[in-house]
């Protein structure tokens, strides 16, 4: 029963960290495009939830793959 668990906390783990990396670099160049046109910041975190959401639409089993 341990075992399961544990697998299945790794798995949640690495799944949040892949998460966080893909948002961060997308915010990341997002804020960097923003900055170089002139924009307000706020839209580079809007730039991290599309490039997550590409990202895990992607991954996920779905009907495009």
């Amino acid at each position: 029963m341990w075992d399961f668990l544990k697998d299945v906390m790794k798995i949640g783990v690495k799944t949040l960290l892949q998460g966080l990396t893909i948002f961060a670099i997308g915010t990341g160049a997002s804020a960097i495009a923003c900055w170089y046109y002139g924009a307000p910041l706020v839209f580079s975190l809007l730039g991290g939830l599309f490039v997550l959401g590409v990202a895990l639409a992607l991954m996920s089993d779905s009907i495009f793959d």
